[in-house]
């Protein structure tokens, strides 16, 4: 949960404030109070045009896309049950203020719908999503020898972390939220004083570097013990990535994975500051759209690879989507016990995991049976409970019914 109300948080500090104290140079006041609007308005005009808010840093396509297969027809007649009624996915637009739902299977397209004005362009923003993207690009240094190790130190790498909360802390610690340091101890009883400070006075003002300020919380723990949901963690570890790559953030994940994953469209990632020196956020605001939501799960799905070749550490994914320490584990770190936490990827007790972010972005990986879920959305609160739940009801009917389907497709092909 504190991944979605961290995120909520910050969509909410923005409307609070209408102060975006920025642009290219001083902002005229009619500009602050566009962009005090746009957080108070429509949520779902919010979510399809946050990119247009705040300064970005755009992450290019390829010259030439690559278009996923679509297959019509396989669900069909699909429904689902849930509290006692049946659902259809045409339900979520309705019942869960769903924008955008692709579903992949076997890396094809089995389903692909929009609504509340969005369609296939819409470049949805995301809130904490975006960390299972910062946590993947700390994969790609890895794999590219800029880093040694997750178990090393991240003052090997940022040395201006020593003597602040984070020397001691592990990367790996980092990636796990289980750094010990000190943020919004009492979350859940609504005091979010350091997403607050964080979010106002880095993208909302300007005033700060983001990592300047993430770096500035106090110990609360011994690292490895405890997890502390933090945004702020996930901004060491964009730095991290930005320190080691000599590169900013979007440079690298155009790099890595936008070009040669064939992305259909630009990404756009927020800044911390319009200026050449602002960091992209770690823990939020990254912009792309649905189907290159779903392509970035479809390669997280396949473990790293695509066409054929080994992009991240081969067993990068394997470590990165299981919760592998007892206070990580299902029931201890969200309301919904169902879920427990990785390397910046929420997990199930059922092996699927799930990039998450608050108002009801999602891309869920279900490896054992081939699929992905891409979702955009904007709930009226950051988490809801019941949408949670339905949304888990609905990938447990999505496997089955697959699974099925494929069953009678190889039967319709087996020579007689």
């Amino acid at each position: 949960m504190k991944l979605i109300v961290v995120g909520a948080i910050a969509l909410a500090v923005g409307a609070g404030a209408g102060i975006y104290g920025y642009t290219r140079v001083v902002p005229l006041p009619n500009d602050a109070i566009a962009r005090g609007e746009a957080f108070e308005g429509d949520k779902d005009w919010f979510f399809q045009h946050a990119s247009e808010v705040y300064p970005t840093r755009t992450v290019a396509r390829s010259e030439v896309s690559q278009p996923m297969q679509v297959v019509a027809g396989q669900l069909d007649g699909f429904t689902f049950e849930y509290d006692g009624s049946t659902r259809t996915l045409a339900d979520m637009y309705t019942d869960m203020e769903t924008s955008g739902l692709i579903i992949l299977h076997r890396g094809r397209i089995v389903h692909e719908s929009y609504g509340r004005g969005a369609n296939a362009g819409t470049r949805f923003t995301t809130f904490s999503l975006v960390k299972s993207m910062t946590s993947t690009l700390v994969g790609f240094t890895l794999f590219d020898g800029l880093i040694d190790s997750v178990d090393d130190p991240l003052t090997k790498y940022l040395p201006e972390l020593a003597g602040t909360a984070y020397d001691g802390v592990s990367i790996k610690q980092a990636l796990q939220m289980s750094s010990g340091v000190l943020y919004d101890p009492e979350l859940f009883q609504g005091n979010m004083a350091d997403t607050v400070k964080f979010m106002t006075d880095s993208i909302v003002t300007g005033n700060q570097p983001a990592f300047d300020i993430a770096m500035t919380f106090p110990r609360a723990n011994a690292p490895g013990t405890d997890f502390n949901y933090n945004t702020a963690e996930s901004q060491i570890l964009i730095e991290l990535v930005r320190r080691v790559t000599k590169r900013t953030a979007a440079e690298y994940l155009e790099e890595k994975v936008w070009r040669p994953l064939g992305m259909e469209h630009d990404g756009a990632w927020i800044i911390d500051s319009p200026r050449a020196s602002g960091a992209e956020i770690g823990g939020a605001f990254f912009n792309a759209a649905l189907r290159d939501w779903a392509r970035f799960g479809q390669f997280i799905e396949q473990d790293g690879q695509w066409n054929g070749e080994q992009l991240l550490p081969a067993d990068w994914v394997a470590r990165a989507t299981v919760s592998d320490a007892s206070h990580l584990m299902p029931g201890q770190v969200h309301p919904n016990p169902n879920r427990g936490y990785a390397w910046h990827w929420w997990t199930y007790g059922d092996g699927t995991f799930t990039a998450s972010g608050a108002n009801g972005q999602t891309i869920y990986i279900d490896d054992a049976n081939d699929i992905v879920v891409a979702r955009a959305s904007a709930w009226p609160q950051g988490y809801v409970m019941a949408y949670d739940q339905e949304t888990f009801a609905m990938y447990k009917a999505l496997a089955v019914w697959l699974a099925v389907s494929d069953q009678a497709v190889e039967g319709e092909e087996a020579p007689e």
